[in-house]
């Protein structure tokens, strides 16, 4: 019979495991810890797998995505941690992240939570990365406003899956999982979280941090992963829109990944523009525009799509 735990911390990994073990070390040993890392198909040249990180440690479960039907990405791996999971918390961490000092400690003080469903961290980081995501749980605790209103903030503010504890038994009853995509496969599983959930706390302790990687898809700008990113915020936009949430920010997101895969192959970009209208105001155009391109590209692209607009 497989043990309860009180926490499942999931960890996909691909190609960097020093890192993966820097992690590994910074999560207490804990008999009511269940850590899970999913190996998402590594090259056998940058990654020893018979000195794999944590396989001969007995509070590690390695799973191997080689042996999953050749699936990929960050969301199977994700997947596949979920689907083994048996803690009471799921716990999301990168590979090349790691948890802070209060970490052990703030395990102590849920271990016996029953009334949350979400419960949102503070994190760090040695970039910019964190302010975002601390600045709108800042948002939320400033504002006396409607809760729909603070809800709205989450849903587009606190898209990634780290700095949280989520309820395992509320992701199952919901059947909440991750897009097994390219990128950006976070983003849907996180509004869902968000816009699902009322039981929600925010607790100021900073558990996490957020280390830089230029090699990431995060930092990567390329046709396939812009028409991912475009294909995720539409899809957000048409799941809100149908749960008769407007968020303009997101219309304005719309538009910038749009204008990203417009501007490396118009005949896609002419084809995706019924999908993407919503995005189209001046004031987005304007900023969109202004901030990605330079100025005589700039104007091509402005000519062109109001030429292509005309035509809707």
């Amino acid at each position: 019979m497989t043990k309860t735990m009180n926490y499942s911390i999931i960890i996909p990994h691909k190609n960097t495991p020093d890192l993966l073990q820097r992690c590994l070390n910074s999560i207490p040993r804990r008999e009511d810890v269940q850590i899970i890392v999913i190996d998402d198909n590594s090259d056998t040249n940058k990654v020893d797998f018979e000195n794999f990180p944590g396989l001969n440690d007995p509070y590690v479960e390695v799973v191997f995505g080689k042996n999953e039907n050749g699936r990929k990405g960050a969301g199977y791996a994700r997947n596949l941690g979920l689907e083994r999971a048996n803690g009471k918390w799921i716990v999301f961490a990168d590979a090349d992240d790691y948890f802070t000092d209060c970490f052990n400690n703030v395990l102590d003080t849920y271990k016996n939570d029953e009334e949350n469903e979400v419960v949102y961290f503070k994190v760090t980081s040695d970039t910019n990365r964190h302010l975002h995501q601390n600045n709108v749980l800042n948002k939320i605790q400033q504002n006396t406003t409607k809760y729909n209103k603070i809800q709205n903030i989450l849903i587009t503010g606190h898209i990634c899956p780290i700095g949280k504890f989520i309820k395992n038994d509320f992701i199952k009853k919901h059947n909440i999982s991750f897009p097994e995509i390219l990128c950006n496969e976070d983003t849907m599983f996180n509004v869902k979280v968000n816009y699902i959930s009322d039981k929600k706390k925010i607790d100021d302790s900073v558990i996490y941090f957020i280390t830089s990687n230029p090699q990431s898809l995060t930092h990567t700008t390329t046709l396939e992963s812009s028409l991912c990113r475009f294909n995720v915020v539409a899809d957000v936009v048409t799941y809100l829109d149908k749960n008769k949430v407007k968020i303009p920010g997101l219309y304005h997101g719309l538009f910038h990944y749009w204008l990203l895969v417009f501007a490396k192959n118009k005949k896609l970009g002419i084809k995706l523009l019924p999908k993407a209208r919503k995005g189209f105001t001046i004031p987005s155009i304007v900023k969109g525009m202004s901030q990605n391109y330079p100025k005589l590209r700039r104007y091509w692209l402005w000519n062109q799509f109001f030429k292509t607009a005309d035509k809707l």
